[in-house]
């Protein structure tokens, strides 16, 4: 039997030539009951197929990334918000959301802090904050009096409270940042929906260019 992650990894460049196929997307993090490597999988992904942004989040050329690869769904600034001169915090640092979106505000101009578990003073860090992002993967953890006044709040966690049932909360405790916060993204109902909506426009994009060529 061929080991699952060349299994699958046969499994995407069958598509990635299939001319029917327009995109593909690795649904993470993997489930298998196998070892796998998360980097060789989505690397497998063409470029011109990858309409999760995840060759442009494992790239090595950032600047190159930016114009031939599908940018991450997360990347998209929120309309009407400036980002260049300002301050922006980054809560997490893994290469889904942390460290692209750390890239992506810095090359549009904004000045950034990445903070993470060893960030001795994490409330002073936000509250210095124009644009909040959050993907630490720890629930309620950032408190509404930590927030600057009017700041910007992307809250990119997902938790189940195992007290609630069925609960979702974000990594941003909701109730008590929508007080001071200028703009808040709901969990859920914030940055889940427009993943999936991004994503659908970069099929469509990526149909397209194969239509065109």
């Amino acid at each position: 039997r061929k080991p699952a992650k060349l299994s699958l990894c046969i499994s995407i460049m069958a598509v990635n030539q299939n001319p029917a196929v327009h995109g593909v997307i690795v649904q993470l993090p993997l489930d298998s009951a196998h070892k796998m490597d998360t980097e060789l999988i989505t690397n497998a992904v063409s470029p011109d197929k990858d309409v999760d942004g995840s060759d442009f989040i494992l790239s090595c050329d950032f600047r190159e990334a930016m114009f031939n690869l599908f940018p991450p769904v997360m990347s998209l600034p929120v309309p009407g918000v400036s980002v260049a001169g300002k301050h922006a915090v980054v809560i997490g640092r893994s290469k889904i959301v942390g460290a692209p979106m750390h890239d992506l505000l810095l090359w549009r101009h904004a000045t950034v802090t990445t903070c993470h578990s060893r960030t001795q003073d994490l409330p002073e860090q936000v509250g210095r904050a124009d644009i909040l992002v959050v993907g630490a993967g720890r629930a309620e953890m950032v408190r509404g009096e930590w927030l600057k006044v009017g700041a910007v709040v992307i809250d990119c966690g997902i938790n189940h409270l195992p007290a609630s049932g069925k609960r979702v909360v974000g990594d941003v405790h909701y109730a008590s940042a929508n007080q001071r916060a200028g703009f808040i993204t709901p969990v859920p109902g914030g940055v889940g929906p427009m993943t999936v909506a991004i994503i659908n426009d970069n099929i469509r994009l990526s149909e397209q260019e194969v239509l065109l060529f």
